[in-house]
C-alpha cells in the first residue's frame, strides 16, 4: 500500500511532460512582443524589473552553491535561480547544466561530490535535518570554509531524475528539512505543501549554514515581486498537488488527476 505522498510524487512524475508543455506554451506571446527595454542586471523588462527588490550589496557568505540545472529549466521564464547569482557574491553561485554528470566528463564537479563539506540538498530516508550539519572546520586562514551545497534545479520529476542518475549525487551528505514552511512561489505548482522551489531551498539553507536568519527574508523579498508582477498581469495561484487533492471543489482539482484510460495509481 502506498502513502499518500507516495501517490502524489507518481501522480506528479506522469503528469509531468504534459504540465511543463502547457506551462512553457503559456508562457508564448501569440503575437510578436514589442520592443521593451530589458534591465541589463535582471535580464526582465524595465517595467516589472527586480533588481531595486535585490539587497544594496550581496549577501557575504562562506558556503557556495552549486545549482545542477536541467536543461529546460533555462528556457522558462519564471525560473527563479537569476535572483541567487543577483544577490550572492561572484563565485557563490555557480550554475552547472545537464541531466548526466559523469567523473570522465566532469572531475571538478566529481572531486567536489567527494568532499566532506559538500552536501546536496535533497529529501528522502537517507537525509538528515539541516539543523544536526555540524560547523565546518576553520580553513587555514582561520575563517569558516562554509560547505558546498548543491542544488537540483527543474520539475520535481527532472530535478528526481537528475540526482538518481547520477551516482556521484550519491556521495555528499544528503540533506532535507524539516520545516520549510510553504512555498512562496506560487505561480508554478509544487507536488506537496511543503515543497519549496531553487531559490527558497538555498535561502533556507544558507539562512541556517551561515548563521544569518535575514539570509531566507532577504531572498524571498524578489521572489515575491515577481510573482506579484505575474499575478498583476493576469497569473492565478498555483496550489500544491496535495492541497489540491484534499480540496476537489477547486477548478484545478482536474488537472493532476489520471487521464481517462490510464490506470489509477491509487492503492488500497
Amino acid at each position: 500500500m502506498e502513502d499518500e505522498s507516495t501517490q502524489i510524487l507518481s501522480i506528479q512524475e506522469n503528469d509531468d511532460d504534459e504540465e511543463t508543455f502547457f506551462a512553457e506554451l503559456a508562457e508564448v506571446p501569440i503575437d510578436p512582443p514589442a520592443k521593451r527595454d530589458t534591465c541589463s542586471s535582471c535580464g526582465r523588462p524595465v517595467s516589472v524589473g527586480l533588481c531595486r527588490f535585490f539587497p544594496k550589496e550581496r549577501i557575504p557568505i562562506d558556503s557556495c552553491v552549486y545549482i545542477i540545472q536541467h536543461p529546460n529549466e533555462e528556457k522558462r521564464l519564471l525560473r527563479t535561480v537569476p535572483i541567487l547569482t543577483s544577490c550572492l557574491p561572484p563565485g557563490k553561485c555557480q550554475v552547472i547544466k545537464g541531466k548526466r554528470f559523469s567523473e570522465k566528463s566532469y572531475p571538478e564537479l566529481a572531486k567536489l561530490c567527494s568532499s566532506p563539506n559538500t552536501i546536496v540538498l535533497f529529501p528522502g530516508p537517507d537525509a538528515i535535518d539541516i539543523n544536526e550539519l555540524p560547523v565546518p572546520p576553520p580553513s587555514t586562514n582561520g575563517h569558516s570554509q562554509g560547505y558546498n551545497i548543491l542544488v537540483m534545479d527543474g520539475t520535481w520529476h527532472q530535478a528526481t531524475s537528475i540526482f538518481k542518475a547520477n551516482a556521484m549525487f550519491q556521495i555528499p551528505q544528503q540533506v532535507q528539512f524539516t520545516n520549510s514552511g510553504s512555498s512562496e512561489y506560487t505561480i508554478r505548482t509544487q507536488p506537496l505543501d511543503s515543497t519549496v522551489c531553487t531559490v527558497e531551498s538555498a535561502a533556507i539553507a544558507l539562512s541556517v549554514l551561515e548563521r544569518n536568519p535575514e539570509i531566507r527574508e532577504i531572498l524571498a523579498k524578489p521572489l515575491r515581486a515577481m510573482c506579484q508582477f505575474q499575478m498583476n498581469h493576469g497569473a492565478v495561484v498555483h496550489h500544491s498537488k496535495e492541497y489540491l487533492k484534499a480540496h476537489p471543489e477547486l477548478p484545478q482539482y482536474k488537472s493532476w488527476l489520471p487521464r481517462k484510460n490510464e490506470p489509477s495509481h491509487d492503492k488500497s
